[in-house]
């Protein structure tokens, strides 16, 4: 069979990578198309997945519907060349090779509806399946929800998938658990437009706290890195914690059992990272202009005794009750 996956994000090339590899092995095509947002093009290289760089990503509602009729051009012209049997990603224009070519359309996507209010209605109409972690809120599309009991970071992070390696964080003359990393987001998107994260103050007050610790520093958008992107997960996984303002670092955190605090107006938004926090207790969500609690919560969890047996305690419970998306792909998406 043929199939295409549309990858706009870097943590989209993890979600999808464990997936196209095993497509590939059974013999079926992959075609994969990719946009130029961050380090997505360098993971895909180095992952050695054949890509076609397309569009940049835009950051306001003018800019994206234009790159969306840019894509949908070349993803029509590819599906004339290639007969695609189904489409994978967390893009709009998958749905419009639905609606131009009846292509079956399975649209990934881990945030509620309300938060990408945009996304949701330019995406979901033509979906043939709408696929999404079952803590997900939604109102619409019912009959195309398919709800699994998992996260996206599980395709990736899942013990089945993914061991840290403690040579990798020794490479970078990093000592385990005597280092913090802080993560911080552009905040660029569409879907951005008035959200706040961690401020250069803030940020200031934080590095004071962290004065006994190394600090990695990781920035969105940057074409500098102190850690390679396809290192970052194991110097993650070994982190004493994570400062973020970002949800998918916070969320890669948490299922690996590493202590995060996030800090942007996303907070009690996200349902899937509020059942990180209030269900399984792996993360904690501050907003923005509640400083002191923050800079206590930072504290504790570097004065927290006994640490690496609750953390992993904590991990065990979720990991008890989630799968491995990968693996439900495989076994779900796949005739």
């Amino acid at each position: 069979m043929n199939f295409l996956f549309d990858i706009g994000h870097p943590a989209h090339v993890h979600l999808f990578k464990n997936f196209i590899i095993h497509l590939k092995k059974e013999g079926h095509k992959v075609v994969v198309v990719s946009r130029k947002k961050d380090v997505t093009e360098i993971l895909l290289d180095h992952y050695k997945i054949d890509h076609h760089p397309v569009t940049k990503a835009a950051t306001n509602k003018y800019g994206m519907l234009k790159e969306l009729l840019v894509r949908n051009k070349f993803i029509f012209h590819l599906h004339k060349k290639h007969k695609f049997d189904a489409a994978f990603g967390t893009s709009a224009s998958i749905g419009f090779l639905k609606l131009k070519y009846g292509v079956p359309a399975y649209n990934f996507n881990e945030d509620d509806d309300d938060v990408m209010k945009l996304y949701s209605f330019l995406a979901y109409p033509f979906a043939t399946k709408i696929i999404n972690p079952d803590c997900l809120k939604f109102k619409k599309w019912r009959d195309k929800r398919i709800l699994y009991p998992s996260y996206h970071e599980l395709a990736y992070l899942h013990p089945n998938n993914y061991i840290p390696d403690r040579n990798i964080v020794k490479s970078y003359n990093l000592e385990p658990g005597k280092y913090v990393i802080i993560r911080l987001s552009a905040l660029k998107a569409h879907h951005d437009t008035g959200i706040n994260g961690i401020s250069y103050e803030v940020l200031e007050q934080i590095e004071e706290r962290l004065s006994e610790y190394q600090i990695i520093k990781s920035k969105e958008q940057t074409k500098e890195y102190q850690i390679k992107p396809w290192d970052m997960h194991h110097v993650l996984a070994y982190a004493k914690m994570i400062i973020s303002d970002s949800q998918t670092m916070t969320a890669e955190a948490a299922v690996l059992g590493r202590p995060s605090v996030r800090i942007n107006d996303f907070v009690g938004r996200i349902s899937y990272l509020e059942e990180l926090e209030h269900k399984y207790g792996l993360t904690y969500g501050i907003k923005p202009g509640q400083e002191e609690e923050l800079l206590e919560k930072i504290s504790n969890l570097l004065s927290e005794r006994n640490s690496e047996n609750n953390w992993k305690h904590k991990r065990a419970i979720m990991l008890r009750d989630k799968v491995d998306l990968t693996e439900w792909m495989t076994n779900n998406l796949v005739v």
